[in-house]
């Protein structure tokens, strides 16, 4: 009997508890950006067949749907803005710096991802008004543009408000 439960069971791990949790971070992490690149390929095809029609909002939907999976894939793939330096070794002055620096990393990054993300939507917005002579949507669509190359040059700049 026992052998037998003991076939069904799993072996118990016997790695260290860093290892394991390390293991678990790798395994959901592939598994999690494959169903953002499942996402942006779904996204893909409603973008390919709503290009027949002529409505603008299925195709910006589609889209935003395309590169909401990009955004899941390449947040998954990038978890090393998610690190904080060892701060044991060092002067707590100097460790302070380090982990500011360290958060105005992750934050740079990711505004610099939203501003891509806005300057790609305000030109394909720029796109559809001119496809469809909308002068109100060629006006919404500039200023999408310049929010998101304004968020993208901010973001190039935090670094430098920390010293060392």
């Amino acid at each position: 009997m026992f052998t037998m439960l003991a076939s069904i069971l799993p072996v118990p791990p016997s790695d260290t508890p860093a290892n394991i949790a390390q293991n678990g971070l790798d395994f959901f992490s592939t598994w999690i950006a494959r169903i953002g690149g499942l996402v942006a390929f779904i996204g893909a095809i409603k973008f390919a067949l709503s290009i027949k029609s002529e409505d603008t909002k299925e195709q910006l939907q589609a889209v935003l749907v395309m590169v909401s999976g990009f955004m899941i894939v390449s947040a998954i793939r990038d978890l090393s803005i998610f690190s904080i330096p060892n701060i044991d070794l060092i002067s707590p002055e100097i460790a302070a710096n380090l982990e500011f620096l360290a958060v105005l990393n992750f934050i740079g990054k990711w505004t610099r991802r939203v501003g891509a993300l806005a300057l790609l939507l305000g030109a394909l917005m720029f796109g559809f008004s001119v496809k469809d002579n909308n002068a109100g949507g060629k006006v919404t669509s500039l200023k999408t543009i310049s929010a998101g190359g304004l968020a993208m040059a901010v973001s190039a700049i935090l670094p430098t408000f920390a010293y060392m």
